[in-house]
């Protein structure tokens, strides 16, 4: 019985563990890409990824 409550708890904290660098690594790329936004506009330059992020209406 303690050997399934211990289980659980450990994957519950692996589960949290999973979501949080999870959650890190989407903040992490939101953050490049405005760098790298900012730094081509800086430049004068256009984003060439731009164009494959438009989404037509319909």
């Amino acid at each position: 019985m303690e050997i399934a409550i211990v289980f659980g708890l450990v994957l519950l904290i692996f589960m949290a563990a999973a979501a949080t660098v999870a959650w890190e690594n989407r903040r992490a790329a939101r953050r490049a890409a405005l760098r790298r936004a900012a730094r081509l506009a800086s430049l004068g330059e256009v984003d060439p990824l731009a164009p494959s992020r438009l989404r037509w209406d319909r």
